[in-house]
């Protein structure tokens, strides 16, 4: 028999705005089944934490983000945070037992240090008693999940803070992964310039209201915007004109009989959050993320550029993940592989002039344009340059509980959290756990201390 049953699986991604869990593993892997702040209190005088703020409370507490631009800034809150998540599913599962139930914690490993995964281990282990723990890497994670082959590029877009790894063979390049202290709060600056009597809260609420979309002028490019996409699932066209709210309220152009589509409007609405009234946004709805957008094709390149094997990068370039919920913003990630293909896409002159011959002219740096490639001789060899193509990684036709809903593209920025599930079942649900290979247990950790983290983590 299995060494831990599917239904006590623990998989856990504690993020800087929000920490996703889940408890037991469904027959259909589902996205996280819960969903809480990434915040605790503390009494400023005993210094004690709690989950909630008491109402009742005479004293002041103060308000705790153990983590922030995805690097953890107070390790005893986050502690906290993790023992929360342990007693809330302890409270609903009475008859459970600590020893019954396997850890996995999905983490952007490239923003927590090797100290801080040890003392996370010694606490699991010798505070909160757990007898099975591993880490695993978001972006690994995300690989995982998609299940589209060993080698792709993973954008983790937060909120203060963005990782952009390349995973080849199914291990994050750490060497070439980078972390950037930017994150969507840039797209919040950039529409403070263009709508200055904006609040912050209106700005925010514009951002994720189903009016706020970032419009892609393709013409001129040399992929035409179904090239450049996949679709989520045969019933779902990303070609649409999709428009989402933070809760989901969305709707298509097909749906939209009697009003004109968003982006023929010269003028819209969105509900401030504070005060509940209709507040008039003009096409400034439609700006905002060149910046961003132009820092993430960058990055991307800068990335790739670190991985020597041609083969092994384009397959990265042909299998690019976007994590976060930044990216369900209507025409974004249209935007983004525009920029990339105008940045970095290597074409040869006869292929330019086949697409000036189409009418068709991208606007790619001189110094990035491939030189004609001529014919080689007997025995010599040519490298060929890198990228010639480049697209999204096309998500999985089963995990059905993923898209839903179908017509907001479904749950897939959270792509990590099913790829977190998917490693749990590897690891926690095999007969044996030789010599720590798989997780940290109690006899392991008995050995090798904290340190032993290191043998079972990817």
């Amino acid at each position: 028999m299995p060494l831990y049953r599917e239904d006590n699986f623990l998989v856990v991604h504690p993020g800087s705005e929000h920490t996703l869990f889940s408890f037991g593993l469904q027959d259909s892997l589902s996205p996280p089944e819960y969903k809480i702040p990434s915040v605790v209190y503390q009494n400023p005088v005993s210094k004690e934490y709690s989950a909630k703020k008491p109402e009742d409370s005479i004293e002041e507490l103060s308000e705790i983000h153990p983590i922030k631009g995805s690097k953890i800034v107070d390790f005893e809150a986050f502690k906290y945070l993790l023992k929360t998540v342990l007693h809330s599913i302890i409270a609903s599962n009475p008859i459970i037992t600590i020893n019954q139930i396997p850890l996995l914690l999905v983490i952007p490993s490239v923003s927590w240090s090797r100290l801080q995964l040890e003392s996370i281990t010694k606490y699991v282990i010798e505070s909160l008693e757990f007898s099975a723990f591993n880490v695993l890497d978001l972006s690994i994670a995300a690989n995982f999940g998609i299940g589209n082959g060993t080698n792709s590029l993973v954008v983790n877009l937060g909120k203060d803070a963005t990782q952009v790894s390349a995973i080849v063979n199914c291990q994050n390049i750490k060497f070439a992964s980078k972390f950037l202290d930017v994150g969507s709060e840039l797209i919040n600056q950039e529409l403070a310039k263009l709508l200055p009597n904006f609040t912050a809260t209106q700005i925010e609420a514009l951002k994720t209201s189903n009016i706020f979309e970032v419009v892609v002028n393709d013409d001129e490019s040399f992929y035409s915007r179904s090239d450049l996409k996949q679709p989520v699932d045969d019933n779902f066209d990303v070609a649409k004109i999709v428009v989402e709210g933070e809760n989901g309220v969305g709707k298509t152009e097909e749906e939209s009989e009697t009003t004109l589509p968003n982006q023929q409007l010269e003028k819209n609405t969105f509900t401030d959050p504070e005060t509940s009234e209709k507040v008039v946004v003009g096409k400034e709805r439609f700006q905002g993320t060149e910046k961003l957008v132009g820092i993430l094709s960058k990055t991307i390149y800068n990335v790739l550029e670190q991985i020597p094997d041609l083969e092994r990068k384009q397959e990265c370039y042909n299998n690019l993940i976007f994590v976060g919920s930044t990216f369900k913003i209507p025409g974004f990630k249209d935007a983004l592989l525009t920029k990339l293909h105008e940045d970095v896409l290597i074409r040869t002159p006869s292929q330019q002039a086949a697409n000036e011959a189409s009418g068709i002219n991208s606007a790619i740096a001189a110094y990035q344009q491939a030189e004609e490639v001529a014919e080689p001789t007997e025995g010599e060899f040519v490298i060929a340059q890198v990228p010639t193509a480049l697209r999204t990684a096309k998500y999985p036709e089963y995990f059905p509980e993923w898209k839903k809903p179908k017509e907001l593209g479904g749950s897939w920025e959270n792509v990590f959290f099913l790829g977190g599930q998917i490693y749990a079942k590897q690891i926690f649900g095999g007969n044996s756990n030789i010599n720590g290979e798989f997780f940290v247990d109690s006899t392991v950790y008995s050995e090798s201390g904290p340190q032993a983290i290191w043998n079972a983590a990817i």
